[in-house]
Parts: structure tokens; sequence; C-alpha cells
């Protein structure tokens, strides 16, 4: 959902105990309240990459779609699958090919112990469409999402594929989930409070941004 980063700054402010400020007394010589708003404008963006990042999946928004073209290295349809990812691309929220029984919403990467047993040639250790595996990894071209695997042929079409951007700010708004639009918030004043060595205040406004993530 987006959000206007005026009001977001206004709930920083808030939760910071800072008076609010009427935009129109704003001028050149309220140093200290440009000074302030813009280092939780700053800590915004940031913020929510850390939420969004960290949150359980059922907080998330539904996200944006993905999956243009997908590339088969043997046969289409037929085994594991390559999709090149958005610039933009933080995190998975779910992915399904037409065959399998279910989406998965948690990628591995080639870190992953799981990862080598996709290419390995033990195939009952391999995704599949009862078990479907998803690994997201860093190629030449950016992030790539490998999928393991199909089996039922050129028949096989992409269900489900949506990811959360990285967020940022653009004309003036923020698109956040919605869930999250709390906590959030609370860790931006956690990192503007940090900034300006708050330190009592800054754990505190951590722990309510945790607990706004359960």
């Amino acid at each position: 959902m987006d959000y206007s980063v005026t009001d977001l700054v206004a709930e920083v402010r808030v939760a910071l105990d800072l008076n609010c400020v009427d935009t129109q007394l704003i001028n050149d010589n309220d140093r200290d309240t440009l000074l302030i708003d813009r280092l939780i404008e700053s800590k915004l963006p940031h913020a929510a990459r850390i939420v969004e990042t960290a949150a359980p999946a059922h907080l998330l928004d539904s996200g944006k779609a993905f999956g243009a073209s997908i590339g088969w290295p043997a046969e289409v349809g037929v085994g594991y699958g390559i999709i090149h990812l958005p610039d933009d691309f933080m995190r998975l929220v779910c992915f399904q090919m037409s065959d399998w029984c279910r989406p998965v919403t948690e990628a591995i990467t080639e870190e992953s112990p799981l990862y080598d047993l996709q290419r390995g040639s033990v195939a009952s250790l391999r995704g599949n469409p009862e078990n479907p595996v998803v690994a997201i990894t860093k190629q030449p071209v950016g992030l790539v999402l490998e999928f393991y695997s199909c089996t039922q042929g050129s028949s096989v079409t992409l269900r489900r594929a949506r990811y959360i951007p990285i967020p940022r700010i653009v004309s003036g708004g923020i698109n956040l989930c919605e869930k999250l639009k709390g906590a959030v918030v609370h860790y931006c004043a956690h990192l503007v409070a940090d900034a300006t060595q708050h330190f009592d205040q800054s754990a505190a406004l951590l722990k309510v941004s945790q607990s706004l993530m359960q």
C-alpha cells in the first residue's frame, strides 16, 4: 500500500514523543524541525527494508507479479527452470508452477545444503511437483530464481509469482506492507533515536517494532 512520506514522518515524530509541527509553520528558520524530518525521511526506506525482510510471511502484502519469461535448460516444461528477477526484487511472496501441488513461499540460497541436491543425481532428493523447491542465486545477469521442478511438459504454465520490492521513496510516497506499517514507523523511530544517541529510547522503540512483527 502506498503511504505519504509526510504522514509517516509525522507518525515517527509521535513515536519519538516529538511535538508535531504543521507543515505551514516549517521555514528556513525551523532548522531543528527540518533536520529531524530529513533524518526520519532518510531512515524510512532502510527501516522498511529491514522490517519487511524479517517479518513472517503472513504479514506481507500480495506484492508485485514477476516472471514474464522462463528459461528451460533442458526441455520446455520438464526439469528445472530459470527466471531473471526484477532489479527491485527484495523478498519472495509466493511461486507456483501449474503442475505443482502447492506454492513455495520461502526460497533457499546457494549456501543451503539443499541447493546442491537440486543438481545431484538422486532424483528423489530433488524438488518435484509434490515437494517443489525454489532457489534465489546471484548470476552475472543479476538475481535469478531457479525452480525445481516440473514434469508436465510444454503445457506447463506459471500459476503465480509475487515478490516484495525494495522500498523506495517515489514522488513523496513509499509502498509498505499494510500490516507492517506500525512496525516500520517504530523501527524508523528506533534508528533515529539511535542516530541521535538516545539509546534507551532506541531500545524501547525496537522492542515495540519487534512486537508488531509477531
